[in-house]
C-alpha cells in the first residue's frame, strides 16, 4: 500500500515549478554577467585576455546547456545534482580566471568580488538540501584556497579574503533559513486555509442537503418536494401531459410503534421509502411528508392516465409486504388518495390537498370495514380493494 504523502513532499512538489523557473532565471543572468564583465578583462588583464574570454565561452555555454536541461522529465529528481554543477561551473570558472591573471592585474579584485556573487546566489537563488549548499560552498573555498596558495598569496591577504566569503556564506545561509522559514509558513498556511474551506464547503452542502431531505429516509422533505413538482407541473402544462400526485398514509404503523418501540419504527419507514424509490420510475418523485406520510408524484401522458390506478396499486402490495426486522416479523397498509392535473386543478398546494383529503377519506373508510369485520356476518370487500381513492 503505497505510504501517504507527507507535508513536506507536498511542500517539495508545490515549489517545484519556482525552483525550474529560479534555475532558468539564474542561468540566463549568470551567462549575461559573465558576457558583460568580459568587457572589464579588457582593461583589468595584462597578458592572458584570450585564455580568461575562452573560459567565459565554456561557461556559459554550460550554463545555456543547463536551461535546456531544465526542460527535461529527470530535471526536478535530479534539481541539486544539476544546478550544484552549475554554481561549481561558475564559480571554477572565475577561479579559473583569478588563476590566469597576473599579479599586477587589477583582475584578481573584480574576479574575487564575482566569487562573492556566486556564493551568495546560492542560499538566494537556489533549493538546495543542507547537505548540497554546504559541500557547494566547501567545494569553492577550498579550491579559491589552493589557487591563493599556488600563486604564493600573502596569508594575511589570503584570510581576509576567505573570511569575507565564509561571512558572504553566513549571510547568505541566515538569509536561505530564513527565506525557506516563511515559505514553508505560507505553505502551510494555505494547506490550513484549502483544508478549512473543504471543510465548511462540505458543512454546507450537508446543511443544504439536511436542509431538503428527511434526516431518516434521506428522502426530498415536504419542502423540497413542493419546488420539485412545482416544476414538474410546469413542464406538464407546457407538454401538455398529466401530473399525478399520490398522497400515502401507512395503515397499522402506530401499532407497530407501540408493541415494538419507535426504534423498530423507524426501520419500517427506511424500508417502506427503500420499496417505494425502487418502485417509482426515472423522473417521479417522491418523500417523506412527515410521521409515516409519504407523497409521490408522478409525470403521465394523456393516454396512459389508467397507469396512475396502476401505480397506486403497486404501491399498495409493495408496501403491503411482510418485513423482517432483526428478528421480528411485522406488516403495515397504506391509504393512498390521488389527484391529478389538470382534472383536479392547476396549482401544486390545491393538489397535494385533495390528494391528502382523499387519503383521509380512504383511511376513514378502512376504519368503517374494520368496524364492520368485527361484527359482520357476511363477507366485506378485502381492506387491500379499498386502499386507493
Amino acid at each position: 500500500m503505497k505510504n501517504p504523502v507527507t507535508q513536506e513532499e507536498l511542500y517539495q512538489s508545490h515549489i517545484e515549478a519556482e525552483k525550474i523557473s529560479a534555475s532558468r532565471t539564474l542561468c540566463i543572468l549568470g551567462s549575461l554577467l559573465y558576457l558583460v564583465f568580459g568587457i572589464a578583462d579588457i582593461y583589468s588583464l595584462s597578458a592572458t585576455l584570450t585564455e580568461v574570454l575562452i573560459v567565459r565561452g565554456v561557461v556559459v555555454v554550460l550554463m545555456l546547456g543547463a536551461i535546456g536541461v531544465s526542460y527535461l522529465k529527470f530535471f526536478p529528481k535530479y534539481y541539486d545534482l544539476t544546478i550544484s554543477l552549475v554554481y561549481l561551473f561558475a564559480a571554477a570558472g572565475i577561479e579559473a580566471m583569478i588563476y590566469l591573471s597576473m599579479p599586477d592585474d587589477h583582475a584578481t579584485h573584480v574576479y574575487f568580488a564575482g566569487l562573492i556573487l556566486v556564493i551568495m546566489t546560492v542560499f538566494s537563488w537556489a533549493y538546495f538540501k543542507t547537505v548540497t549548499a554546504i559541500f557547494v560552498i566547501a567545494s569553492i573555498l577550498a579550491s579559491y584556497a589552493y589557487i591563493g596558495v599556488i600563486k604564493n598569496t600573502p596569508i594575511s591577504s589570503l584570510l581576509v579574503n576567505l573570511f569575507f566569503l565564509l561571512s558572504a556564506t553566513s549571510i547568505g545561509y541566515i538569509s536561505q533559513i530564513i527565506r525557506d522559514r516563511y515559505l514553508r509558513e505560507n505553505f502551510y498556511l494555505q494547506q490550513s486555509l484549502k483544508a478549512l474551506v473543504k471543510e465548511k464547503t462540505l458543512e454546507a452542502k450537508d446543511n443544504a442537503y439536511l436542509a431538503n431531505h428527511d434526516a431518516l429516509t434521506l428522502l426530498p422533505n415536504r419542502r423540497y418536494i413542493t419546488g420539485l413538482l412545482e416544476e414538474s407541473l410546469q413542464v406538464a402544462k407546457e407538454t401538455d401531459r398529466i401530473l399525478a400526485i399520490l398522497f400515502l398514509d401507512l395503515n397499522g404503523f402506530k401499532k407497530i410503534n407501540d408493541d415494538y418501540g419507535h426504534a423498530l419504527g423507524d426501520e419500517v419507514l427506511v424500508i417502506v421509502a427503500k420499496r417505494l424509490e425502487l418502485a417509482i420510475r426515472k423522473g417521479d418523485h417522491i418523500s417523506r411528508l412527515a410521521g409515516d406520510e409519504f407523497l409521490v408524484g408522478l409525470m403521465m401522458d394523456q393516454e396512459n392516465l389508467s397507469e396512475i390506478k396502476k401505480m397506486a396499486t403497486m404501491f399498495t402490495a409493495i408496501i403491503s409486504e411482510p418485513m423482517n426486522i432483526h428478528g421480528t416479523q411485522v406488516k403495515v397498509g397504506v391509504s393512498i388518495g390521488i389527484a391529478a392535473y389538470p382534472m383536479h386543478g392547476d396549482k401544486i398546494s390545491v393538489l397535494m390537498d385533495i390528494a391528502d383529503k382523499k387519503m383521509y377519506k380512504v383511511k376513514q373508510g378502512l376504519h368503517e370495514i374494520e368496524r364492520e369485520r368485527k361484527n359482520a356476518t357476511t363477507p366485506t370487500k378485502s381492506v387491500d380493494e379499498q386502499a386507493v381513492a
